[in-house]
């Protein structure tokens, strides 16, 4: 396996949160499980620390980055931005059917135990109500700002305040979609991903890591 390789294998595992913010990546350990020396992991860990993905801790090992408040609040303004864009061109075309697969992806979340899926379902959630929006350049900028936010709710229990909290804020977006009240479902979907920002920040600094 190449430097190229595993630095994909372990970039998709990052931005999809199998690997947690904070977690100790170890070169011997990456490389037992590749089945390879160390050389190529070296070379695949100095591009994820090149990327930002991974950080230099002050001990010298490297460790799945997270993210700064300034980082977290810019994601937050720029999600806020292209998500209600790709609502405000989806509302109108939004039907019954639709609406009721998202009631149905949020009944699901609020359910669901494994955190990966979790994931799945929040992002299918989001997805769905912008279905109607035909600008695949902005769907793509979503899906890659919801890649690099949404290790944010990895750890959440069933049935968690934070949880339970997006729920119903998911359920009063679906409401006002139903009326096609287009001012209230982007208030309602800012306050969500403001939300997301303070679930966020609310991780321990980089320098808070031993």
């Amino acid at each position: 396996m190449d430097p190229k390789a595993i630095f994909s294998e372990l970039q998709d595992e990052i931005e999809s949160g199998e690997l947690a913010p904070g977690s100790i990546l170890k070169q011997e350990v990456i490389a037992d499980r590749f089945g390879v020396s160390r050389q190529p992991v070296r070379q695949a860990l100095e591009r994820l620390l090149g990327s930002g993905l991974v950080v230099r801790r002050r001990d010298r090992s490297l460790a799945v980055a997270i993210l700064s408040q300034r980082e977290a609040t810019e994601l937050s303004e720029l999600r806020a931005i292209v998500e209600i864009a790709a609502l405000e061109q989806s509302l109108p075309l939004l039907s019954s059917a639709v609406l009721r697969t998202a009631e149905r992806l949020n009944d699901e979340l609020i359910a669901e135990y494994d955190p990966v899926r979790i994931l799945e379902l929040d992002q299918q959630f989001h997805l769905t109500l912008y279905s109607g929006c035909k600008n695949t350049r902005l769907l793509k900028t979503i899906t890659t700002l919801r890649r690099e936010s949404r290790r944010s709710t990895l750890h959440q229990k069933r049935g968690a305040k934070e949880r339970t909290d997006f729920f119903v804020e998911h359920s009063a977006i679906i409401a006002a979609c139903a009326k096609q009240d287009l001012h209230t479902a982007a208030q309602r979907l800012r306050r969500h991903l403001t939300r997301t920002t303070a679930r966020l920040l609310s991780m321990p600094a980089e320098d808070d890591l031993t």
